[in-house]
């Protein structure tokens, strides 16, 4: 496995092309076995150090020892090949790059239907959020999703657990949020969700949010709880409300050009292999949840649980544009009665 971490060494690669089949011959059906090395590089904005960045060194170990080192994969940590949304248009626009993505930049592309995984208090726990994962219905979104876009998902259960609000104060209540600027991704599922609690909404990138916390440009900002270490976003603010509003789809996707031009054994791997690391990650996530909170009061934060049947409630409108029947089909997937 190689891992770079020079971003101007990632600068040129980006210019050379995303990705190398030396001495091969790959046919378009995907049918024709490489007899050398294919190189992919892929891309997140999760610094080297996080759950996330462990997983990949893992995936791409496992990769490398399934293809007998004919199929590489290159992690690029911190944003080195641009943002979420870079690699994810990239990647639609042909590149084969796998990039770092969620439901909702998925569903930005044009796949509408894929958003709703990105809405209010869908499901109760993460196991249910693995079952929708593993469903006939996730899989037909997917190839929706390749239909429309170009893009393909390889996985979409790397679930970091719900997600919470660090800010300056507490917001015990969906009223508390009202005229608070929040730090959200230029993403509309984001914008409605809070938007229905009369937050204020504001675009700030997942790598400059720490020095927008810190100087005020916004007052809040919502993540899972594990990444505030990661990020050290508590060290600028410090109120943390377990609001659990979200339990975002994350994973990685890959331009569907590309991956066709893989052989059918790498195109298998690929996809086991990224599901796994979902698997893996997730449960790591998991068992470090409450390490994190001690460590988070330890440094200053106080935790403030909050009425979830109030933001229940409040955030419900989003499911309302959805075609009839649409959301209890996700859920019933999901194995929720």
């Amino acid at each position: 496995m190689k891992i770079k971490k020079s971003a101007l060494l990632a600068t040129a690669v980006l210019t050379a092309g995303a990705i190398v089949l030396s001495g091969c011959s790959a046919s378009g059906d995907g049918n024709t076995a490489s007899a050398e090395t294919t190189t992919i590089r892929v891309s997140h904005v999760e610094s080297s150090t996080s759950v996330t960045h462990e997983a990949l060194e893992a995936v791409a170990e496992r990769v490398e020892e399934r293809t007998d080192g004919s199929l590489i994969l290159e992690i690029y940590p911190d944003g080195q090949l641009g943002t979420t949304t870079d690699t994810l248009q990239q990647s639609a626009s042909g590149e084969t790059v796998i990039g770092y993505t969620d439901s909702a930049s998925l569903a930005a592309l044009g796949a509408k239907n894929l958003d709703i995984l990105s809405g209010p208090f869908l499901f109760e726990n993460t196991d249910q959020a693995q079952a929708f994962h593993e469903s006939e219905m996730f899989a037909d979104l997917g190839e929706e999703l390749v239909e429309q876009t170009g893009v393909r998902i390889l996985a979409l259960n790397y679930f970091l657990g719900t997600r919470n609000v660090l800010g300056k104060d507490a917001y015990p209540n969906p009223e508390d949020m009202a005229g608070v600027k929040l730090r959200t991704p230029p993403i509309e599922a984001w914008t409605r969700t809070f938007e229905a609690v009369d937050a204020v909404p504001t675009t700030v990138e997942y790598t400059e949010a720490y020095s927008a916390l810190q100087q005020g440009v916004v007052d809040a900002a919502e993540s899972d709880i594990n990444s505030l270490i990661d990020q050290k976003w508590y060290e600028t603010v410090k109120h943390l409300t377990m609001t659990h509003h979200m339990q975002l789809f994350l994973g990685f996707a890959i331009g569907e050009a590309g991956f066709q031009k893989l052989s059918k054994e790498h195109q298998e791997v690929l996809l086991e292999e990224f599901s796994q690391g979902g698997i893996d990650s997730t449960q790591v996530n998991a068992d470090k949840e409450e390490e994190t909170k001690r460590f988070l009061e330890e440094n200053g934060v106080t935790i403030t649980e909050a009425d979830l049947a109030a933001y229940r409630d409040a955030t419900a409108s989003f499911y309302d544009d959805y075609p009839e029947g649409f959301l209890e089909d996700v859920r019933a997937a999901a194995g929720m009665n």
